[in-house]
């Protein structure tokens, strides 16, 4: 029993060091980090751009109103090579921000119309500008846009569709203008290929866009203006900012009570406002006006008057409708010039008035009857530029008005300088086919009988000089009196020649002075006819009542 020895049983305890729960704790910050990194991730979305310039993966922020909502993780090329895929890990929260209207660009420092943006890039480095959406339908990919927008989504103001034929093409960004205050700007610029059109998206911020109604109509501003018209040359220039990038303008018809109009309604942009004006005269009569002048100065658009006031305007010079062809027209004594009569410009309440084209019509018909005729009358001598001038003559010829091309004949007149040309032809050609030599021969006729006249006279002159040296002085007033008789005769000999020269003038002159200084020698041979051979003293004046003697003493 001694042999026997007591067991002993030993048990595993099972012993916990406090130095694990440092790796434990480590687990489970870094697992709840992770979850903090995974919750707090947003989506992953990619912008389709044309190039990666100022764009650094890692580095690049997204941001929205200027607080980070992203970093861009990679770019790499599309699959065609064509564009740039940028990778953008949003932060979480962001999903509601992304819809099918959000909108993506690039910020680095730019020089434009607006002035020099994006400086603090200069140092920090570009980053991507987002716009949230508010779409109804949820995106993540994009693509990025070329230049900042003009507007965000939260202006409030119109849009509008603008197109243009003809016209020279506006830049993103243009300035719209009312009244010479800047009101709105150009979004979009494009090209219609099918119609050739210039299309505009026009934004047009509020309270302004109360001025826009169905009424309104857009014409370009190009800054400065140089036109030459009937009325002279006219030089407009607006702002320096208009003058370097041009704009659009716009206004309200005149007499016209707009309606409201909806986003995005389309508008024609007229080249200027003369033009807009114009286009709101659309009731007219067309007329074929021809005239047998030269109608160099006659331009399209030129305007038709009524003594002074506009009726009209003047659609094409020289007309070639589809009813004939240019060489008819060649062929054809006069030129056809298309024109339209406008009633609205007579009468503003034309809309509203009793009197229709056809009443107008026969109104002017009327007045044709009673001598109503057209003529082409310059209205700028410096220019050369030509109007249809509409005015009543007196006399008129009696005329019928007739189709030509499809419309009617207004009867036209010469201008005033044209009939000044036909007188003035006519009296070249009397003058032309007057009987030049037998005139000349006359007038030959007539210097001979001058010069027998001129030696007759210069006779008469030497007989009375030596009759006044004649001694006989008894015959003085007989042969004075045959000479003044001859004097007489010679010159009503004179005057039927119906040819006075200038020199004839001199020498009756002369004869008359000579005859004025002869009269008081012939008054005192009348009184002492022995005068010229014994001298006679002179009579002694009388003495005057008071004895005081006066007069010249001898």
């Amino acid at each position: 029993m001694s042999d026997l020895k007591p067991k002993i049983q030993t048990t595993k305890r099972l012993h916990f060091n406090s130095i694990w729960l440092v790796p434990l704790v480590a687990v489970v910050v870094a697992g709840w980090m992770l979850y903090q990194n995974w919750a707090s991730q947003g989506p992953t979305i990619e912008i389709v751009a044309p190039n990666a310039e100022g764009i650094t993966a890692g580095k690049t922020k997204v941001k929205a109103r200027n607080v980070d909502v992203g970093v861009v993780t990679a770019i790499h090329l599309s699959d065609d090579y064509n564009h740039a895929v940028i990778s953008v890990l949003m932060n979480g929260g962001t999903s509601q921000m992304l819809r099918d209207d959000t909108k993506f660009w690039v910020i680095k420092p730019r020089i434009g119309r607006e002035g020099i943006s994006g400086l603090g890039t200069l140092l920090s480095g570009a980053f991507i500008e987002m716009e949230p959406g508010h779409g109804e339908h949820s995106q993540d990919h994009f693509k990025m846009l070329p230049q900042p927008p003009l507007t965000t989504s939260d202006d409030k103001g119109i849009r509008l569709r603008l197109s243009s034929s003809g016209l020279s093409k506006m830049d993103v960004g243009s300035p719209i203008h009312f009244h010479g205050f800047e009101v709105g700007y150009i979004e979009k610029v494009g090209f219609d290929i099918h119609t050739g059109d210039i299309t505009y998206r026009v934004f047009i911020r509020a309270p302004y866009d109360a001025l826009v109604n169905s009424a309104v109509q857009f014409w370009l501003t190009p800054g400065l203006t140089v036109e030459s018209s009937a009325r002279g040359v006219q030089v407009k220039m607006d702002s320096l900012e208009t003058l370097i990038s041009g704009g659009i303008s716009f206004g309200v018809t005149k007499g016209s009570a707009g309606k409201p109009v909806p986003d995005f309604t389309h508008f024609h942009l007229y080249a200027s406002r003369d033009q807009a004006e114009n286009h709101r005269y659309d009731k007219f009569i067309r007329y074929i006006f021809l005239f047998n002048s030269n109608v160099s100065g006659l331009e399209k658009g030129a305007p038709v008057e009524f003594r002074g006031i506009r009726i009209g305007t003047v659609t094409q010079v020289p007309y070639h409708g589809s009813t004939i062809g240019k060489l008819d027209a060649l062929k054809h004594p006069a030129i056809p010039v298309l024109a339209r009569i406008e009633p609205q410009r007579i009468n503003a309440d034309f809309n509203q008035g009793d009197m229709s084209l056809a009443s107008w019509k026969a109104l002017f018909a009327k007045h044709i009857k009673h001598g109503l005729r057209a003529s082409l009358e310059t209205s700028n001598l410096f220019t050369g530029a030509k109007v249809i001038d509409l005015d009543f003559v007196a006399h008129p010829n009696k005329v019928k008005i007739q189709q030509f091309a499809g419309f009617p004949s207004f009867p036209t007149v010469p201008d005033k300088f044209q009939q000044m040309e036909n007188k003035l032809v006519t009296v070249l050609n009397h003058l032309a086919n007057a009987p030049v030599g037998a005139t000349f021969v006359q007038l030959q006729q007539t210097l001979e009988q001058a010069k027998t006249t001129f030696a007759s006279m210069n006779q008469t002159s030497a007989q009375l000089k030596k009759l006044i040296k004649s001694a006989n002085s008894q015959q003085l007033p007989a042969n004075l009196k045959q000479t003044l008789m001859q004097i007489n005769k010679t010159l009503a000999d004179y005057q039927r020649q119906g040819v006075m020269g200038q020199s004839v003038a001199n020498n009756l002159q002369s004869l008359q002075q000579t005859l004025d200084e002869l009269q008081p020698l012939i008054r005192k041979l009348r009184a002492q006819p022995n005068s010229l051979i014994f001298d006679h003293p002179a009579p002694v004046d009388k003495q005057p009542p008071a004895g005081v003697k006066t007069g010249a003493s001898q």
